[in-house]
């Protein structure tokens, strides 16, 4: 049986891999069996670790986990860009790379109130930058302290089951009261715009858009290289890296997972001839949007650092809100990335939808509902941890 036959028939979707555009505690005794997860053990005393265990869980671009610590107090450190976990080919001004800045320290904030801290935050202590640039500065100054009077936030038991679903969806509606519950919990926390499309007309012009986008994604071989390096085409890759994302993202499992790993997946093969790689992620593209009935996405008339980075948290907290409400959500934010080639379609995706030109749409991703899918690995806190 040919590759790319095997692929289609078993829904393989390394495509759907693709579209990734979704801690562990320090003392954890077994740390590949669920990567993070299970979140920080009872032996960590200290209010830091247990709050960073939680804090890597959150969404994050290509899971590339971009996030650098630097301890300055028993209760306190600071939050920093990793410059060696960029994505310059498909994130070229690190908008993406912020935004999941913003999800850490939501998630961070989060956790903290769930374990009786409150978690105080002060943005680019040192000065923010521009948004074109990536300036060693610190991104926040977080300290932590005791609140017993805080009530735990509801979206802290959602913490550990939060995920991005890649799979194709059931072609699930939204419900009226399921878009107003979404609506009025964002609205009670922020003051950027969510946008919901769920008309039949507005699906078929986003398939269009996202399908086009993924193929001018693809079509540079940078960019290709660049999502397949974060590719995790084996376990093995999985306990090296402990980041990126593989099959079991989209859904694969068991037998069919072990079969294509084993005998049908190759790095050196797809790293030599990627075309095969890149026409999966179109049609899985084509797939995923097709079986999906409600898109949303969140927009900012300003798009300094700090915007991204409140994004990122707005879109965190959307995220666990669905989880709470049983429903599936992914990212699909192609048409939203900065390079040349993209510039043309972005502005046809704004136009059709009235989306004015001086805004920024920062997240776009689609909601409804289908079968969990496995995490994506998370590394052990000490890795994110430099000294000053």
């Amino acid at each position: 049986m040919k590759r790319r036959n095997f692929i289609k028939i078993t829904g393989l979707g390394i495509g759907g891999a693709a579209l990734a555009s979704g801690l562990v505690s320090c003392s954890d005794p077994t740390p590949e069996a669920h990567f993070g997860w299970n979140g920080p053990t009872n032996n960590d005393e200290d209010i830091r670790m247990r709050v960073l265990a939680y804090a890597i869980l959150c969404p994050n671009p290509h899971n590339k986990q971009p996030w650098i610590i630097h301890l300055t107090g028993p209760a306190s450190f600071n939050l920093h860009v990793d410059p060696d976990r960029l994505l310059p080919e498909t994130d070229p001004v690190h908008r993406q790379i912020h935004i999941g800045q913003g999800t850490f320290l939501e998630t961070l904030a989060i956790a903290a109130s769930g374990l009786g801290y409150q978690a105080n935050i002060t943005y680019f202590p040192e000065g923010m930058y521009s948004n074109t640039e990536l300036v060693s500065k610190p991104v926040a100054a977080i300290e932590l302290t005791p609140a017993t009077e805080l009530k735990k936030d509801l979206l802290f038991d959602a913490l550990l089951l939060r995920h991005s679903n890649k799979r194709e969806y059931d072609h699930y509606r939204l419900t009226r009261s399921e878009l107003e519950t979404l609506r009025d919990a964002h609205q009670q926390r922020s003051g950027y715009a969510l946008t919901v499309v769920d008309s039949p007309q507005g699906k078929t012009r986003l398939v269009e858009v996202l399908t086009e986008a993924m193929q001018i994604e693809v079509g540079n071989p940078q960019r290709d290289r660049e999502t397949i390096e974060m590719f995790r085409f084996n376990d093995e890759e999985v306990r090296k890296f402990r980041d990126g994302f593989g099959v079991a993202q989209t859904g694969m499992s068991g037998m069919t997972k072990f079969v294509a790993e084993r005998f049908f997946l190759n790095r050196k093969e797809v790293e030599r001839d990627p075309t095969e790689f890149g026409k999966q992620a179109v049609d899985m593209t084509r797939k995923v949007a097709e079986s999906t009935r409600t898109f949303a996405w969140l927009s900012s008339t300003g798009n300094s650092r700090l915007d991204q980075v409140k994004i990122g948290r707005d879109y965190c907290r959307i995220n666990l809100q669905t989880t709470v409400m049983g429903l599936a959500q992914h990212p699909m934010s192609q048409v939203l990335q900065e390079y040349e080639e993209m510039t043309a379609l972005q502005a046809e995706f704004k136009q059709s939808f009235n989306i004015p030109e001086s805004e920024t749409v920062q997240m776009l991703f689609r909601l409804g509902k289908a079968a969990p899918v496995a995490h994506g690995p998370r590394r052990l806190v000490t890795q994110l941890i430099q000294s000053v």
